[in-house]
């Protein structure tokens, strides 16, 4: 009965540890997005061309937002 209850730490410690560089790497793209729009706004309340960094705000919150669903894809069997 014991051989049925045991864990693998190795391999539960591997999933905290991607999970947490993954959460982590989620925020950290949007939130740069986020800001880089911010910057985009300020700049063009100044007069300034805001076309690269409106594009690189834009494409973080895409690049955040396709690696949440390829996740999402990876957590549900159906789509396999």
């Amino acid at each position: 009965m014991n051989d049925e209850l045991k864990i693998d730490w190795a391999s539960l410690g591997l999933v905290a540890v991607t999970t947490v560089v993954a959460a982590v790497s989620i925020i950290g793209i949007f939130s740069i997005g986020v800001a880089a729009l911010g910057a985009a706004d300020a700049r063009a309340a100044n007069g300034q061309s805001v076309g690269v960094t409106r594009v690189a705000g834009f494409a973080c919150l895409s690049i955040a937002g396709l690696i949440a669903l390829y996740g999402v894809y990876l957590i549900i069997p159906v789509f396999h």
